[in-house]
Order: C-alpha cells, then sequence, then structure tokens
C-alpha cells in the first residue's frame, strides 16, 4: 500500500471557510452552504471541476503526441450543469485537430484520465469541443 500525501482542512472564521492544505499550498475554500455572489467564494465542488480539468488537459495533451495529432491549443473548460438531474460538462477547446481527431482525443481521455474515470461512474459528464 502506497500512502500519498494528505490533503488538510482547517476551519477558518467565523464564515464558515477552512484553510486547506497540501505540500506546499495552501488556500481557503467557502463552504456550500455560503451563496455569496458577490465574492464569488471558491467552494469544495470547484476543486471536483478543477481536477478534471487538469486532468483532462494532461491526458489529451499525452494522447496528441501517442497519436501524432497535430495541437496547436488547448483550452478545458469544466463545469455545472444544474437542471433536473445534474451534470458536469466538459468543453475542450481545440486547434489543429480535424474532427474525427478530436473524437480520438475524447476517447483517450475516457481511457486514461482517473478523475474522469472517478466522476463519471456517480456523475454523467458530457464533452463538447469548440475550434
Amino acid at each position: 500500500m502506497v500512502l500519498l500525501p494528505s490533503v488538510i482542512a482547517r476551519p477558518f472564521g467565523a464564515r464558515r471557510q477552512a484553510i486547506v492544505s497540501f505540500g506546499d499550498t495552501h488556500m481557503v475554500i467557502g463552504s456550500a452552504l455560503i451563496t455569496d455572489t458577490v465574492t464569488g467564494l471558491t467552494q469544495p465542488s470547484d476543486f471536483l471541476l478543477a481536477s478534471l480539468a487538469t486532468d483532462c488537459t494532461f491526458a489529451c495533451q499525452d494522447a496528441a503526441a501517442e497519436l501524432d495529432i497535430l495541437l496547436n491549443s488547448l483550452t478545458t473548460t469544466t463545469r455545472w450543469k444544474i437542471a433536473e438531474h445534474r451534470e458536469i460538462i466538459v468543453r475542450l477547446g481545440l486547434s489543429g485537430p480535424t474532427e474525427l481527431q478530436a473524437q480520438q482525443l475524447i476517447d483517450c481521455i475516457k481511457a486514461k484520465a482517473s478523475m474522469y474515470k472517478l466522476l463519471s461512474q456517480i456523475i454523467p459528464i458530457t464533452f463538447e469541443v469548440f475550434s
């Protein structure tokens, strides 16, 4: 068994916030119970989206290199779709790949991105591509 570095959260302040630390990175995260549209506090669920976007970005870059697909630029955006049922939308901004190659990259992301594989077991994830 391998234990990876811990993520530590400590309560902070009267506004239901926490200081979260992992390695030498520290940040303040607001509670999901705070509905503050003015300051746009980062909520815990935002880090699921950030982790997914990062993992998809790296998997897409690796797949493009492995498949010899020209990838001039890549932007990965993730967001919640809140309707009758929650869903995550992954939007890939791609410059270089053809439509068929973009689908190959998505297939590789689905096969290789660990956050995609984890989250897709519990919530639908849809991919969109734009250039």
